[in-house]
């Protein structure tokens, strides 16, 4: 039976949100409130807050981890369908996320290199983590996210000291109600990504605990995207950092050390293929999970192989170029992930705070394999 200890229940999700957040959503929110875009992120701790209330009260009041809740609360048959849809969902968020870190590679580091290739090396090493077991990939994010912050954390403070001019961050509170509410639901739907809390909470000593990881994770993902928006702000600018796909990485180059220490944004890059490893490879074993559990396979990890053909191929067909990744960015992925994990486990909430449902007569069915 897999457990986890609560350092390796916030590294998980830690790795889920920040990675993609830092890189990714930046570009989202300048466009909607330009230099008080941080401002945004801070004012979304309170509907984030309020996703973590909603998660740990399903936890909470469920006796099965998921996707057996979903049986739970709704009966087998519409139980089973969100399961289904579940499984969609995991597949077109790790395959996203696998292209986004292609087109990041394709556009700011190896221009010349087949995007079939990135592809092929990022599968290879999450087909092999999922093949021998859930457990390797949790070792390997207790290692990454503490260096991944720490690493990312230095490199940002000296990209600030380098082109230092906060009077960018001027006038402060200037933007409008559309921008702020637009910046708001963007850094949530992102936050909403930690909904695989709903089964890595089970695998805790006590279930109970699940909301001090789930603050925290909050807290540690507020902090970090607002701390890096300010930076390009005052670094960059506004108004040029607008005409770039990935603005953090832009920001990243400026960062040297006096004369002799420059080109620092190697270490970037390293760091955040570490980090979308775990983001890539979370979604993709919580869909191998569920269609473990909902077939009733005797392996997950029987799946590793046919289900890497499956993310490979979506992350190709999902648009022809970087233009049309940048459109799934702002257009597909913040409607799929509303869906997936806000509005379904906010029904889910809904059908436990109605009704309580029984305790089974079976065991929680959490377990992965006997010899992880």
């Amino acid at each position: 039976m897999t457990r986890l200890t609560y350092y390796q229940f916030l590294c998980l999700l830690i790795l889920l949100i920040v990675p993609v957040a830092v890189l990714e959503v930046p570009h989202r929110l300048l466009h909607s409130a330009y230099h008080n875009a941080w401002l945004t992120v801070v004012t979304a701790i309170i509907p984030g807050y309020l996703l973590v209330l909603m998660y740990n009260y399903i936890i909470q009041k469920s006796h099965q981890s998921f996707p057996h809740m979903l049986d739970e609360h709704f009966g087998k048959i519409i139980g089973k369908s969100l399961a289904f849809i579940y499984i969609i969902a995991f597949f077109l968020s790790s395959a996203f996320t696998l292209r986004l870190l292609v087109d990041f590679m394709k556009l700011n580091v190896l221009p010349s290199t087949p995007i079939s290739i990135f592809i092929i090396c990022m599968l290879f090493t999450g087909f092999v983590a999922i093949k021998i077991g859930f457990n390797v990939i949790v070792r390997a994010c207790e290692i990454i996210m503490p260096l991944g912050l720490v690493l990312t954390f230095l490199i940002v403070i000296i990209a600030l000291f380098t082109n230092y001019q906060p009077e960018r961050l001027l006038p402060l509170a200037n933007v409008s109600l559309s921008g702020l509410m637009s910046g708001m639901s963007n850094t949530c739907v992102i936050f909403a990504k930690t909904m695989p809390v709903l089964l890595l909470a089970f695998w805790l000593p006590r279930k109970e605990d699940a909301l001090v990881g789930l603050n925290m994770a909050l807290l540690l993902f507020i902090a970090a995207l607002t701390f890096v928006l300010l930076v390009l702000v005052i670094t960059i600018g506004t108004i040029p950092s607008l005409s770039f796909v990935f603005p953090t990485f832009n920001m990243i180059r400026l960062a040297r050390i006096g004369v002799f220490v420059q080109n620092l944004d190697i270490v970037f890059i390293t760091v955040f293929i570490a980090g979308f490893f775990a983001a890539i490879t979370i979604p993709w074993f919580m869909a191998c999970f569920t269609i473990k559990e909902l077939f009733n396979l005797r392996d997950y990890r029987l799946l590793a192989a046919p289900t890497s053909l499956i993310i490979g191929v979506l992350s190709i067909v999902i648009s022809n170029n970087s233009l049309q990744v940048v459109a799934w960015s702002l257009y597909v992925i913040p409607i799929l992930y509303g869906i997936a994990y806000i509005i379904i486990p906010l029904l889910i909430f809904l059908a436990a705070w109605i009704k309580t449902p029984k305790k089974p007569n079976a065991a929680n069915p959490i377990q992965i394999n006997s010899s992880e």
